[in-house]
Parts: structure tokens; sequence; C-alpha cells
């Protein structure tokens, strides 16, 4: 922060690319986003300190085994009571977490005029990604807590492959069946922009063979891009 705060010229180096009025823009765009990350990041070391003085976690834990205990799992399904465990501690990080994102999304981001959510598609968003993580986490540690069940002296090697595979395949089908759920991906038509890409890719020996473009502006003003894919089958 005391960097952007006393940097209030354009460096030398960036003078031939950047013009003062975009450099400022950027300079107190960042300078927000620093603040914000300050005060967000001491919030959740307090939040995270005070579960554990408090004893949260134990609270949370019997919590859980009450409510798998209403579905008629008693304190020997230990994995069915841990999976309500952690999908109250998701469902509480979430709502701790919401004013934060809302604030980042609806005061720093529309204050720079990056924003282009409405508070109903944000919250719909955030339903929908809390859906989709519950539907992905919940089965990924039930297959995790089970192999440690019976995994004996050499269950880490066991977890650690299967959490290997796991993350292996969330790599391949991210772009192509869960991102798609939030985003809608359309192929870059034929022209100079794809063309350009191609001939930069085959440059510095980038296997690229599809290039996708994102309707991303329902959200933000932001420009991006991402890479994804494994060995000769590289997506932009």
């Amino acid at each position: 922060r005391r960097i952007y705060r006393s940097t209030t010229q354009v460096p030398p180096e960036l003078g031939q690319i950047m013009d003062a009025e975009t450099f400022q823009k950027s300079r107190l765009y960042q300078l927000d986003k620093s603040n914000f990350s300050f005060w967000s990041g001491l919030y959740s070391e307090t939040e995270g300190t005070l579960i554990l003085v408090l004893g949260g976690i134990p609270f949370l834990w019997s919590l859980a085994g009450t409510v798998s205990g209403r579905f008629g799992f008693g304190p020997e399904y230990e994995i069915t009571q841990s999976l309500s465990f952690l999908t109250l501690a998701t469902l509480f990080s979430a709502i701790t977490g919401l004013p934060w994102s809302i604030y980042s999304t609806f005061v720093i981001e529309e204050k720079h005029g990056f924003n282009q959510q409405t508070l109903g598609f944000f919250l719909k968003d955030a339903m929908k990604k809390f859906a989709v993580t519950q539907c992905i986490l919940l089965p990924v540690t039930s297959l995790l807590l089970y192999i440690i069940k019976i995994g004996g002296d050499y269950f880490f090697i066991y977890a650690w492959l299967f959490t290997l595979c796991v993350s292996l395949v969330l790599v391949t089908i991210y772009a192509d069946y869960i991102a798609p759920l939030f985003d809608k991906f359309a192929p870059l038509p034929e022209g100079e922009l794809k063309t350009d890409i191609e001939t930069m890719a085959k440059s510095i020996s980038f296997p690229l063979t599809k290039v996708y473009v994102v309707e991303g502006s329902k959200r933000s003003s932001h420009s991006n891009a991402y890479f994804y894919g494994f060995f000769k089958n590289k997506r932009i």
C-alpha cells in the first residue's frame, strides 16, 4: 500500500506504453484493492482465531452429529457426520464471506467502473457456485475418508494418489463441463484475431487446439484470458 500511495507518477519503464491518466486509475484501483485485502484478511484471521479459542469446531462437529442423527445416522456413521460437518462449515464460510464479496463487487468494482452485475445475478451466481461446490466436494470427501478408513498403515499413499487423480480429472473437465454452468463459451470465429493467436502459439511451440470466447460481460468489464489442457491438447 505504501508503494501505491507514494508512486504518483508513471515510472520511466512504463512511459512508452501507459499515459498518466491510465496509470492514475490503475494506482487508485490497486490501492483500494490493497486496503480491502488487508481488512478482509484481518477479519479472516480474527474469525479463525475466535473459532479455535471458543470451541467452534467441536460445536460444529456436535451439531453435525445432531443433524445426522435426525436422519437416522448414529455416531458410528462417521463419514456421514463428516459430510454434515463439511456442509455446515462451508455454509458458514459462505455466509460470513458474503458481505465482503458484496462490498468488493458493488463498492470497489462499481467505483472503478468494472462491475456489470445486478444484485439478483450476484446472489444467483453465489448460490449456484455453492451448489456446484457441494456436488463435487461431498462425493470426493466421502471417498477420501473411506480410503483413509480402510487404507491401513499406508493410507496416506492411497489418499495422495486419489487426490492426485481427482485433481487431474477436475482440471480436465473444468472448462468443458463446469465453467459452462456459469458462462457461455463459443469458438472464436475465423478471422485476423484467431490467425494472429494461432501464429503466436506456433512461434512459442504452444500446442493450441481450440480458442473460445467467453461471455463474461454480465459480471465484469475486466479483460481476461486463461489457458488449460494437458500435453498436446491446449486451449485458450
